[in-house]
């Protein structure tokens, strides 16, 4: 029998993230996602290596804020480095975008990433330019649920 690899999809899963201890580490990951505006009214979500045995199990991490009763704004955005699998970001954009929509939000925003990887992340995941509003500066993205 031959193990998993680390990072094989196999064996993560997706699950909000609501426990103190969890949501710390998890900001470990974000500091370079720039989309870092997080506070205590977001709602995190993680993908989680249940075949990881050492204490870092995350292998992304996703923070959303409720803007209105239909919209939400992606705060954080980050893949664990020792996670090579490049379908992990969008699975992990897309189950968010899932879980939101099951909670009736019809538009996730999110502002300009200056990282070029996150930048195309959002992209690939249908993520599109919004209309400049007074609600938007130039550079926010939306993706409609």
């Amino acid at each position: 029998m031959t193990a998993t690899p680390r990072g094989s999809p196999a064996g993560i899963v997706f699950r909000r993230l609501d426990a103190d201890p969890e949501r710390r580490r998890a900001a470990r990951l974000l500091p370079d996602c720039g989309l870092d505006d997080h506070d205590s009214a977001c709602v995190w979500y993680g993908l989680c290596d249940l075949t990881a045995t050492e204490d870092a199990c995350l292998a992304g991490v996703a923070v959303v804020r409720s803007v209105g009763r239909a919209t939400a704004r992606l705060c954080g955005l980050a893949v664990a480095a020792a996670y090579r699998d490049p379908s992990l970001g969008r699975r992990l954009v897309c189950e968010v975008a899932d879980a939101l929509r099951a909670s009736g939000v019809e538009e996730l925003t999110a502002p300009p990433a200056p990282d070029r990887r996150v930048a195309a992340l959002l992209a690939r995941t249908g993520f599109v330019p919004c209309e400049q509003d007074q609600t938007s500066g130039a550079g926010w993205s939306q993706l409609p649920l």
